[in-house]
């Protein structure tokens, strides 16, 4: 369990730095002295990083695992899987 785990936060990792790097920066105050359209992509890839480790969660507590390289895998579960994933970081990014 603890392995898995792991495992799966090692795939993450460079997700959960970006949101967090871009969550102190959003919380810090030095957000305000940026122009606004800077304040804006900094705020949407933030929500669409966030967006991506709720849909990663979210996938791995519901849906069983892939194989990716198997080409016998049922094509829509691959489609459903990137559909759910690309539908969570749009709906994070538009605000809700």
């Amino acid at each position: 369990m603890f392995k898995s785990f792991m495992t799966q936060l090692s795939r993450i990792t460079h997700e959960l730095t970006i949101s967090a790097a871009l969550l102190v920066f959003l919380l810090s105050g030095t957000y305000a002295h940026f122009p606004n359209n800077i304040q804006t992509i900094a705020l949407k890839a933030t929500l669409a990083s966030l967006g991506f480790l709720h849909a990663h969660a979210t996938t791995k507590l519901t849906f069983p695992a892939i194989d990716w390289a198997n080409d016998n895998t049922d094509k829509m579960e691959k489609i459903l899987r990137i559909v759910l994933y690309a539908s969570f970081m749009y709906a994070y990014s538009h605000g809700g």
